[in-house]
């Protein structure tokens, strides 16, 4: 079924790229994504893939900067996919190996990639791939550090610098973008940020939402115990987020009053019901938090306090006005690190080589 549904993909994908070459390429930038679901050949949706596609989004509006044609693309060994449908996405996707045919003559290529596809793309490079590399006269490899524990060590890193004659790495964060990494890898380093903004989701007021919670869908060794003791809460629903399309998504936070991620603590299951007008939870993680959400009183210091609070939290912070002061601080803390305008700069200075530790 695979090889059948694959063989087909191929097809469709050679078409497809023939279409966009130009005569007068020189610069050539990809964006690598995950491949598809084995089973069923469509998109896997997940706030890294999301943040690449912004990327690619705002990139293409940055073509005056840049000069290059930009495209998605799989790297090999991992199954085909056509599109993000998912998420919403047209842009299409295409095979890595695919390039080297159709752009022979560029003398640029850019290739983001992110952290833990690192080590899949270098052991897998064929033959050909490493000699179309070789001849293109500026190789510039950017790491897409969405998640620092994900970062392969620095021997996988020096690996790369191989392949190429310009290295960097941009962060999602901004807690792990300092000179200790910088100096870690011996890249330049930048920060990026990601797409989340304020005006991108639907807010609604307190009275307006259902007492729902959304749990993310992170594994997590005390899940099961975290949602036996959130069912003594009278009249919560909860819903483990999972099989939604992101506008699918972005619709449920805008109806729920509670979000609780699981995960890195400061991600998309925090920030986005948060600019959607609900209050978050998360354990407190230093790898991604900044020091001033520390001291929030939904923000716990470990598991076993989330255990022990939150039930009695939700139902202190269920009365309106208390929702809507804390509410409110917590949207004013977010907007202040994430927020388009930002975003867009960030991404622009870092075309402009204008690193934040060169």
């Amino acid at each position: 079924k695979r090889w059948a549904r694959e063989f087909k993909y191929r097809r469709i994908q050679n078409r497809n790229l023939i279409k966009y070459k130009t005569k007068n390429t020189t610069h050539l930038m990809l964006f690598i994504v995950p491949g598809s679901d084995t089973e069923t050949g469509k998109d896997k949706i997940s706030g890294g893939t999301i943040s690449i596609l912004s990327l690619v989004e705002e990139s293409i509006k940055l073509k005056d900067l840049h000069r290059a044609e930009i495209f998605i693309t799989t790297i090999n060994e991992e199954s085909l996919l056509l599109k993000h449908e998912k998420a919403g996405s047209q842009q299409c996707v295409f095979r890595f190996s695919q390039f080297r045919n159709q752009f022979d003559e560029i003398t640029k290529l850019t290739i983001h990639i992110p952290e833990y596809l690192l080590r899949s793309f270098y052991d897998n490079l064929n033959y050909k791939d490493r000699k179309w590399l070789n001849n293109i006269d500026c190789v510039h490899l950017n790491i897409l550090n969405q998640n620092i524990q994900l970062m392969p060590s620095s021997e996988i890193v020096q690996r790369l610098k191989s392949l190429c004659n310009e290295m960097t790495m941009t962060t999602a964060h901004k807690k792990y973008c300092n000179l200790d990494v910088r100096n870690m890898y011996g890249l330049p380093l930048h920060l990026l940020s990601v797409w989340i903004s304020p005006e991108k989701y639907i807010f609604k007021g307190w009275s307006e939402k259902e007492n729902l919670l959304i749990i993310s869908p992170d594994l997590h060794p005390d899940k099961n115990l975290i949602i036996d003791e959130l069912k003594k809460i009278p009249g919560l629903k909860i819903q483990i987020i999972n099989k939604l399309t992101y506008n699918e998504y972005k619709h449920l936070i805008s109806m729920a009053k509670w979000s609780l991620t699981l995960g890195e603590g400061l991600d998309g299951y925090f920030i986005e019901p948060i600019f959607s007008g609900a209050i978050s939870f998360a354990i407190f993680n230093d790898e991604f938090f900044t020091s001033d959400f520390r001291n929030l009183s939904t923000i716990y210091k470990s598991t076993e306090e989330l255990i022990k609070k939150i039930k009695f939290d939700i139902i202190r912070l269920n009365e309106e006005n208390q929702a809507k002061t804390y509410q409110d601080v917590l949207f004013k803390l977010c907007s202040y690190y994430y927020n388009s305008e930002k975003y867009v700069d960030n991404l622009r200075r870092f075309y402009l080589k204008e690193y934040t530790y060169a």
